[in-house]
């Protein structure tokens, strides 16, 4: 009773935003009719704050209702039946609609979208967002588990309004976003609001808790308990892989002008490898403690899974222990288009390739980078020369941090390391422009170096007597006298 007591008072809370917004735009209006008919001066010095504050006022109402356009990749029913399929069985199962349109995105999670008029109170379309990531990691039971409990967010079985309520959640975050501007109008106004968030979000928190709850007993209902929990354990190392994945491999390349053809590819192999899985198993087996606040809409991770164990074991489909990614017609092919449906107009004129030799090129022109900067316009032989002549401050960071306090022992052990890091910048961008260096991929460190029988076990030794004062080694490596070549 409580529950449903607080999300009645949510519904009323997003129903007065409007009011709300209106209100004050009629105060400005009152007060500008008021400045007009006293003085005409000061009706329009008033306007000068009225049209924007107006302006401002009216674009949160608007934003209220607004969807925008939806990210990734639309599929169809007759493209993907077996999906549809699923999606269908499990909005019916949980009582809710199905969506109208499915897309796969780039992010590790799921989510129902709902395009709404009357500020989230009427709903007109629905669509279910699938992330790539779940599709390359889940299992398909696991799947289940995580689009049963999106559903439930719109089902009133077990918390009356909640539908509303989480609606309502949605939409005021999305107005507080459109306050986000620059303009000192919006940063004027844009306090009110927060405290009618803060409100609402108190209000309606204890109500979006219960309902992941309930929404997570849901899940165990279509998938069976072990999956439920096997999927909140699975989601938690799925975004720590895909955030790394995106940052170190996604990314590799751009610079240089390069992407990867397949990354779906790539993100099955990141999970499948040994060191990785590795990691993987320790977060799914200990999922990362979170500091829980009073404006929480979900539960920690680990409540979640305690209370879904303590209700009782409910037994699902052995049948579906198999990828997620056999759910989808084509999958690498779709998986791909997805992600590259959410490039920039930038990322789309980007050359295709492999990941070895994205890994290659990708280095080249990192290590090529490193090095101009590391030479300053001079040529390698110069820079050798420095170094015979006992001169590494010439190669060491200008700005290399020493303590006030260190004595000259230490400052040039600290001189010592950084011009052999930044030598080494130079030797390798000269020998892989000569052909004994090169980089592949590899997925517990991300690049691999690789070099021909005349630099391997020769090259860093060199790096270390040229720092010392003897170039000679390094010289008859790096023979070309001229500038680094290009990546």
């Amino acid at each position: 009773m409580k529950t449903s007591f607080r999300a009645l008072a949510a519904v009323v809370l997003l129903a007065g935003f409007p009011v709300l917004v209106l209100a004050l735009v009629a105060g400005i209006v009152v007060v500008e009719v008021f400045a007009f008919r006293n003085r005409l001066s000061h009706g329009l010095e008033f306007a000068v704050f009225a049209a924007p504050a107006t302006y401002v006022l009216l674009r949160a109402l608007f934003t209220f209702d607004r969807t925008g356009d939806a990210p990734g990749l639309p599929v169809t029913a007759e493209a993907q039946p077996e999906l549809w399929a699923l999606v269908r069985e499990l909005a019916e199962a949980v009582g809710t609609a199905p969506p109208d349109e499915i897309r796969i995105m780039n992010r590790a999670n799921a989510a129902v979208f709902e395009r709404t008029r009357w500020f989230g109170l009427r709903v007109t379309g629905r669509t279910l967002f699938i992330g790539a990531p779940l599709f390359a990691g889940l299992r398909v039971a696991e799947l289940r588990a995580v689009l049963g409990h999106e559903f439930a967010h719109y089902s009133n079985r077990d918390t009356r309004f909640a539908g509303a309520t989480y609606r309502g959640r949605v939409a005021i975050l999305r107005v507080l976003s459109g306050l986000d501007g620059a303009s000192w109008f919006s940063r004027l106004l844009r306090p009110l609001f927060q405290v009618y968030g803060w409100v609402y979000f108190a209000v309606s928190a204890r109500v979006s808790r219960d309902q992941e709850l309930a929404a997570d007993v849901a899940a165990a209902r279509v998938a069976g308990t072990a999956a439920a929990t096997g999927a909140l354990r699975e989601i938690e190392a799925l975004n720590v892989a895909w955030r790394d994945f995106v940052r170190k491999y996604l990314m590799m390349g751009w610079d240089a002008g390069y992407l990867r053809a397949q990354p779906a590819e790539g993100y099955r192999l990141l999970l499948t490898d040994e060191t990785r899985a590795h990691e993987t198993a320790r977060l799914c087996q200990d999922p990362p403690e979170e500091k829980p606040s009073p404006f929480d809409s979900h539960p920690p991770t680990a409540e979640r899974i305690s209370v879904l164990e303590a209700a009782g074991v409910i037994s699902g489909s052995g049948a579906e222990d198999r990828p997620a990614s056999e759910l989808l017609r084509d999958s690498e092919e779709v998986l791909g288009t997805a992600w590259f449906a959410e490039l920039s107009d930038e990322g789309r004129t980007k050359q295709r390739t492999d990941w070895d030799t994205l890994a290659d090129v990708s280095s080249r022109h990192e290590f090529g980078e490193l090095a101009a900067r590391v030479l300053r316009g001079r040529s390698v032989s110069g820079v050798l020369d420095a170094l015979d002549a006992g001169r590494l401050e010439d190669l060491a960071d200008p700005d290399l941090p020493i303590p006030a306090d260190a004595d000259q022992r230490a400052r040039q052990e600290l001189v010592t390391e950084s011009a052999r890091i930044r030598l080494s910048f130079v030797a390798l961008s000269q020998a892989a422009g000569a052909g004994g260096a090169r980089w592949t991929i590899s997925w517990s460190e991300v690049t691999a170096l690789r070099l021909t029988p005349q630099y391997s076990g020769t090259l860093f030794p060199a790096i270390d007597a040229a720092v010392a004062g003897d170039t000679a080694a390094l010289r008859a490596l790096v023979s070309e006298p001229g500038r680094v070549p290009s990546a």
